[in-house]
């Protein structure tokens, strides 16, 4: 038994049409037309739903269809902007796994038939909506993966406010191992002391003081971003929205030309945060992009060269 991947990334958003103008013409995505028709496809808790696939997962973007229900009370709650509304990770033995998480502190959401998909109550997942769902084994056809500008999803970043909580999350109660080579330095409470004695010092999501930790999970990612100063963008977000202990902060998609994806995205309206440097002066780059042009998400196009952690092996720990 196995959590394999992260399977979708939920979104909420009013105007299908305009999600289509950004994953499309924006990030380069496409429909997945076996899977959500054009029009859309009947979604949970009354939504109407598309399918952007982006490597291995996809973003799904839900259109609530009835006031009052959770969706639509989240999209009110983001002033109708919408954003990440949660996360669904694979499991290859639901049963299995959902058992070890609720004998290691989880707990679920309304009734479970014992074998489909669930959701973890937020009150035990640090205030995230994570979705357990079956692995399906389901491979995109290459007609509905895009024009190309994008080869995956890199990360998902997270923003929480304290290690030992997301530790306790990721680690032990959903059983993914953590990548020890990003622990390398000083650890949290060092971290914060430097931090705040030297307010120059700046590393992480959007040039955030930050302390990070990963869980490789599949093809991507879980990165959680805690924050070593009071005063930044990500520790404002964690005390107005991470009430809890976390909040979903970004989307990262891998592109291998980071400047292809910005003239594209630029060109299709959406706003880009600082600028990045020329091609002709590295090919390397991170952007950023405003959650206010992206769905109600902040975007970071991304293309990290590959490191030691991309290929050690990782251990899941058992369900039982």
């Amino acid at each position: 038994m196995a959590i394999t991947k992260i399977h979708h990334v939920g979104l909420v958003n009013g105007d299908l049409d305009h999600a289509r103008h950004v994953l499309v013409d924006g990030f380069g995505l496409a429909v997945d037309e076996h899977r959500s028709p054009d029009a859309g496809r009947p979604g949970q808790d009354d939504t109407t739903v598309l399918e952007f696939p982006i490597g291995e997962m996809y973003y799904e973007v839900a259109k609530p269809n009835k006031p009052g229900s959770e969706a639509a009370q989240y999209l009110e709650s983001t002033n109708g902007r919408g954003g990440i509304y949660y996360l669904a990770l694979a499991s290859t033995d639901v049963a299995g796994d959902v058992k070890g998480m609720l004998s290691r502190g989880a707990k679920l959401m309304g009734n479970w038939d014992g074998k489909s998909s669930v959701f973890l109550d937020p009150t035990t997942s640090l205030g995230l909506r994570i979705q357990i769902v079956p692995e399906e084994n389901y491979y995109v056809h290459p007609y509905f993966k895009g024009n190309g500008t994008v080869q995956g999803m890199a990360h998902v970043g997270i923003a929480a406010r304290d290690p030992e909580e997301s530790r306790r999350l990721w680690g032990t109660i959903l059983g993914i191992r953590e990548d020890m080579l990003v622990r390398a330095g000083p650890d949290f409470a060092t971290r914060r002391a430097q931090d705040a004695s030297d307010p120059n010092r700046r590393r992480g999501a959007a040039d955030d003081p930050v302390y990070i930790v990963e869980y490789p999970i599949g093809g991507s990612v879980i990165e959680i971003s805690h924050p070593t100063t009071d005063d930044s963008g990500t520790a404002r977000l964690v005390a107005s929205r991470g009430k809890l202990g976390a909040v979903y902060h970004h989307t990262a998609p891998f592109a291998m030309d980071v400047h292809r994806f910005v003239d594209q995205a630029r060109e299709a309206g959406l706003q880009q945060i600082g600028s990045i440097p020329p091609k002709e002066v590295s090919t390397r780059a991170t952007a950023w992009f405003h959650p206010n042009s992206c769905l109600g998400m902040l975007l970071e196009p991304w293309n990290r060269p590959p490191g030691g952690e991309h290929y050690a092996p990782q251990t899941h720990v058992s369900g039982e």
